[in-house]
């Protein structure tokens, strides 16, 4: 909202001045200025009184007022310095073409400075309600929070107690196991003690098959060996004994004319 000087709204509010003869005009202009501010300042303070009434309304009210729009007021307040400032620097050009050229521009500044301070003081109320709204509305969340903390300490007490019984129960069966090991062990190293024999005993087994096997196998060649020689010696013997059948045979063919040493 633009806040702007309104001389005759201001005359009709203010109640009406005796005309002087002697009275200078810049006086009355001032009055006018000053009558302007209070305008622009009523204007720009009517929202702040109205979000106090509402902030010191009870806080159980049937209907709820609407969230206040602190962008929208420090826009507001920087349009009407906007404003300010641009009245100022026409009236200031206006001055220059008066006679009394300061003092009509010292009496624009002063208006300026009145007009801005009204605005300053505006904007630090908006700052302060604003802090104050965040600051309730933090408020409003952390005791939220700690309402639905409260409200769910029952089934966190209920899941912590659950989680504790059940850390138990495991830590229990842990135990039953670790001392059912303990029991096992004694049936645990004798079946270790006899497996570890008889895969000894295995290991003998093997090694006197083994020692069988390679000493039947020196036999077996031991007896080809005999076998051949035998079968050589018989060959030999055969060989021989038909050398001599042979020669006999020669013999007995022979002529009967034959001289015989021997007389036979």
């Amino acid at each position: 909202m633009i806040v702007k000087s309104r001389p005759a709204a201001a005359k009709a509010i203010l109640p009406a001045m005796p005309i002087f003869a002697n009275v200078p005009e810049s006086f009355l202009i001032r009055r006018g200025a000053l009558a302007a501010v209070a305008v622009a300042a009523c204007a720009v303070l009517m929202p702040l009184r109205a979000a106090q009434a509402q902030a010191s309304a009870p806080a159980a009210s049937a209907a709820p007022a609407a969230a206040r729009d602190f962008a929208a007021e420090r826009k507001a307040i920087g349009d009407s310095r906007a404003w300010t400032n641009y009245r100022f620097a026409a009236a200031e050009r206006e001055c220059y073409s008066k006679f009394f050229v300061t003092h009509c521009i010292n009496n624009a500044k002063e208006i300026q400075r009145e007009e801005l301070q009204v605005l300053r003081k505006r904007e630090l109320e908006v700052g302060e309600a604003e802090r104050a709204h965040r600051a309730a509305e933090r408020d409003r969340e952390q005791a939220l929070r700690r309402a639905e903390f409260e409200a769910s300490q029952p089934q966190r007490a209920a899941s912590e107690q659950s989680s504790r019984e059940a850390f138990e129960k495991k830590q229990q069966e842990q135990q039953l196991r670790d001392a059912q090991r303990q029991a096992d062990a004694p049936q645990r190293a004798a079946n270790a003690q006899a497996y570890e024999k008889k895969q000894s005993d295995f290991d003998a087994r093997m090694q006197e098959a083994q020692q069988k096997g390679a000493e039947q196998a020196r036999q077996r060649e031991e007896n080809v060996k005999a076998y051949e020689a035998k079968q050589r010696d018989l060959e030999q013997r055969q060989k021989a004994l038909e050398e001599r059948r042979a020669k006999a045979r020669e013999q007995q063919q022979a002529p009967a004319s034959a001289p015989r040493p021997f007389g036979f």
